[in-house]
């Protein structure tokens, strides 16, 4: 039985705002179970799974990335099925670029739910817990590693976030490639999150990694203020 108490989906779902006795009475919903696998697949979060509003600021600085991101959540089947690959980037912190890259994923989940096996549709991979991950993998079993390495070259999209944090090893910077290669080769969608820009991520990442990422991307850059811990209305 799924309560009301454990449903993250009921301020934007129509069946809860008109049956809300019925879902109070924990009724087991189709929708909430398979959007919650979807969601644990993916590594998201369960405050990531939430839906929030995504707001401009007052100067409205970010306003045609907006638009652009919009336009592609609109279409995210058609965008993903393509294997389209985007770039968002800012030197600020917390402006919106992981939370618009997870709400891309949620608007995925949400058109395919009702219509897709229980599989790893989309990922979401924080690159420097990743990093640190695969290295402990080589002495120690390491289940987060393992994981990813089980589901990410199939899965339908991945968010590669905070990307180029630091300048990549050897054995890093051969990891990400291969990976990167793969999935590009093979028609898979990429969204990248960074704190650099396409120039900066020449020298952390190298030619071949950068190459790989910027060349086959829409990059789209935020210049709007940190947005964290603040109320958004």
């Amino acid at each position: 039985m799924i309560l009301s108490t454990e449903c993250w989906l009921k301020e934007q779902c129509k069946k809860y705002k008109t049956n809300k006795e019925e879902c109070d009475d924990g009724i087991f919903c189709m929708k909430l179970f398979k959007l919650d696998a979807l969601y644990n697949l993916s590594m998201l979060s369960c405050e990531q799974r939430k839906h929030l509003n995504l707001r401009l600021d007052a100067s409205r600085v970010d306003e045609d990335v907006f638009i652009q991101l919009k336009e592609f959540q609109n279409n995210i089947e058609k965008f993903i099925q393509e294997g389209n690959n985007l770039y968002l980037y800012s030197n600020i912190t917390g402006n919106g670029k992981t939370a618009w890259a997870i709400r891309l994923m949620q608007s995925y989940f949400n058109s395919i739910w009702y219509k897709t096996d229980l599989i790893c549709k989309g990922l979401f991979l924080s690159v420097p817990r990743y990093l640190l991950a695969i290295k402990d993998n080589i002495s120690n079993y390491n289940d987060y590693a393992n994981f990813v390495k089980e589901n990410i070259f199939e899965a339908d999209v991945v968010i590669w976030d905070d990307i180029g944090t630091k300048s990549a090893t050897s054995f890093e910077h051969e990891n990400l490639l291969s990976i990167i290669d793969y999935r590009m080769c093979y028609n898979k969608a990429n969204i990248f999150t960074s704190n650099v820009s396409p120039e900066e991520l020449r020298d952390l990442a190298g030619d071949r990694l950068y190459s790989r990422i910027i060349n086959y991307s829409t990059c789209l850059k935020f210049q709007g203020e940190d947005k964290r811990g603040l109320k958004i209305v």
